[in-house]
């Protein structure tokens, strides 16, 4: 007779707290600032909602941040 496993419990570490909770401000603040602003890069002038570039530059800085995490990682 064999007895079942009980699966492994799986505890939440702070980091991924801290996470959650940054992950929640940064979803409220992008949904507070909804207005038009105009933008300017590198000789280019656009308007655009400025919920769409705070979620733009976000991505970018997770992207970035995890091409960085995980160079650290191989090393």
């Amino acid at each position: 007779m064999t007895s079942p496993t009980a699966p492994a419990r799986r505890s939440v570490t702070s980091r991924q707290v801290l996470a959650l909770v940054v992950a929640a401000v940064v979803v409220v603040f992008i949904a507070q600032n909804r207005a038009e602003t105009q933008i300017a890069f590198l000789g280019l002038t656009v308007v655009l909602p400025l919920w769409l570039v705070l979620t733009l530059v976000t991505a970018l800085g997770a992207a970035v941040g995890w091409l960085l995490a995980s160079r650290r990682r191989r090393r």
